[in-house]
Formats: C-alpha cells, sequence, structure tokens
C-alpha cells in the first residue's frame, strides 16, 4: 500500500539536495516513480493532489525538488507550479513536470509558469536521473545567488567584461557570477546558463540534438561534454562578453563551431514536444530574456535586459 508523506524514509538523501514531492493523481505512477526516486538514492515524499502538495511544500523545507503531474482534478500542475512561484519559499524549488501529452500549446504554458523540464510519462529512468541532478544544482546556483545578494556594488560597478570558458563547470560558476551583473540575478540565471551549455555541447564539442538525447537516456551526458572539452584544443574556447548599456543589459556568447538552425529552438515544434529536451533556448527567451537574438549561423547568441528604455540595435 503507498502511504502519502514519506516513500523512502529509509533512503539517504543526496548532499544538499534535500527530499523529492512527487505529485500524481494515480497511485500506481506514484508508486512506479517513487521506486525510481528512490533507487536513484533520493528520499521522496508523495502528494495525490495539487492542494495536498502545497500544503506539503509548506509544511517540510527540506523539499528540493518536485516532480509534478500535468493532468489533475481540481488544481493542475500549472496551477501548483504558479502558486510556488508566487511565494518566496518555494519560488526556486525546480519543478520537472511529468506529463502524458504532447501538446505544444501545453507545454509552453508550463514553461511559461516556469517549469524546469518536461519528462514524458512512462519515466525513462536513466533521463530522470540526469534531468535530476541538473535541477538540484539549478537550485543550489539559485541558493548561492540568495546568500550573495547583500554585494552588489562591485557588479553595479562594472560596465563592460570578457570571458573564456571550455567546461561545463566553467559555465556553471560563470552563470552564477554574470547573472549578479543584472538587477534580478535569479530571473537571468536560467537563461546564461542555457546559452553557455549550448555554446558548449554544441559549438564546441559538437553534440546535436539525437546524439544528446541518447547520451541523456544512457546517463553519460555530462561525462561525455567533459570528456569531449577536454580533447579539443587550447584555443578552442566559448567567448562570453557582458556590457552594460544605457538601455540594458547585454551577455553575448559566441562558440567556435558551424553553427545550427536555431529558429528551430524558438517555438516547440510537435515532431520534439514529446521529447527529453531541445527546449533551453525557448525557456531563455521566454522567461530569462527581454530579447535574444542569434546570427546568422547560429553560433553567436546576444541576450539582453531592458531597462525601461528603448533597445539600439
Amino acid at each position: 500500500m503507498l502511504h502519502h508523506g514519506d516513500l523512502a524514509g529509509d533512503t539517504v538523501q543526496r548532499s544538499g539536495g534535500g527530499r523529492v514531492l512527487i505529485v500524481d493523481d494515480d497511485p500506481f505512477i506514484l508508486l512506479a516513480l517513487g521506486g525510481q526516486v528512490a533507487d536513484l538514492g533520493y528520499a521522496a515524499l508523495s502528494a495525490e493532489s495539487g492542494r495536498e502538495a502545497l500544503k506539503l511544500l509548506a509544511a517540510h523545507a527540506d523539499i528540493g525538488l518536485v516532480l509534478l503531474d500535468r493532468v489533475m482534478p481540481e488544481m493542475d500542475g500549472v496551477e501548483v507550479v504558479r502558486k510556488m512561484k508566487a511565494e518566496a519559499a518555494t519560488r526556486n524549488i525546480p519543478v520537472i513536470m511529468v506529463t502524458g501529452t504532447d501538446d505544444p500549446a501545453e507545454i509552453r504554458m508550463g514553461i511559461e509558469a516556469g517549469v524546469f523540464y518536461h519528462l514524458a510519462k512512462p519515466v525513462d529512468t536513466g533521463v530522470l536521473a540526469s534531468v535530476m541532478s541538473a535541477a538540484l544544482r539549478r537550485a543550489r546556483e539559485l541558493s548561492e545567488l540568495a546568500k550573495g545578494g547583500s554585494d552588489t556594488l562591485g557588479f553595479a560597478l562594472t560596465r563592460a567584461a570578457r570571458f573564456e570558458i571550455r567546461t561545463l563547470s566553467e559555465a556553471e560558476s560563470l552563470s552564477g557570477f554574470l547573472a549578479n551583473h543584472f538587477t534580478v540575478p535569479e530571473r537571468v540565471l536560467p537563461g546564461i546558463g542555457a546559452l553557455l551549455v549550448n555554446a558548449i555541447e554544441h559549438g564546441l564539442c559538437g553534440i546535436g540534438y539525437e546524439a544528446k538525447g541518447r547520451l541523456l537516456r544512457d546517463g553519460i551526458w555530462r561525462e561525455e561534454v567533459d570528456r569531449r572539452a577536454a580533447a579539443c584544443p587550447a584555443d578552442r574556447l566559448v567567448q562570453v562578453a557582458f556590457m552594460r548599456r544605457e538601455d540594458g543589459d547585454v551577455i553575448s556568447v559566441t562558440d567556435p563551431g558551424p553553427g545550427f538552425h536555431w529558429r528551430d529552438y524558438m517555438s516547440i515544434d510537435t515532431s520534439r514536444s514529446a521529447s527529453t529536451h531541445g527546449r533551453g533556448l525557448l525557456q531563455a527567451r521566454t522567461l530569462s530574456f527581454d530579447l535574444l537574438r542569434f546570427n546568422a549561423t547560429g553560433n553567436q547568441a546576444v541576450g539582453v535586459v531592458r531597462n525601461g528604455k528603448e533597445l539600439e540595435w
């Protein structure tokens, strides 16, 4: 019999990750996801409705991640996400939407609400492991931003800066540093991260859409990116620049690759709507930047956060 609340109380929690809240109105899916989460080494709580999920979030400060069903009676998953984002205590908890739909409109609605990732039912354990790890890493980055929020004078004085990166670890560190230069760091952090990771995995390492899907399913995406990045020539780097202008704050990311068909990833293609990846740039454009543009080939991205004035290009 499935118990509400603790699904795996005797499971050792991953360091710094907190517990995972699994929300679904189907007890069989709750049981299946609970088993997968426990097998991956995480402790979990369960809820069979959106209202119960919100109560558990209010009662358990150690919840660090939510696996959330999209379609539920009374309160659907998107409404749960919106309520989470409206509260300071829960707005930075990453939400992975577990859904049986591949409707692009539904997926876009989730992205606009602030969903970190969409996973299709039934959930592949290898992909789940990769996505949960990335989500918890993002939560830690947001937590670090919050801790360092009082010391902003140095960031505000910066007019321009340039950086060169090669690895995912460098991208993660630089994402947090650059986000602090913007008025609302937690807003731009996911978008900056998406641009830097895209430049490294695709432009630097040559990992395309199909290959990434296979690597995620096998649970070796990060290892393969690190391996390819280490094998690159010393002068093959991703160039990152920040500039503060009168009309807004600008970040540009240029990679040494041949580019890609970036327009295909600025909206939800019906042929990829059930895919486990390929939405980072859409999330960046929708949630992080007021304007996101690429050059013709696709190996340079420019994201802008306006300061209220009309932009000049």
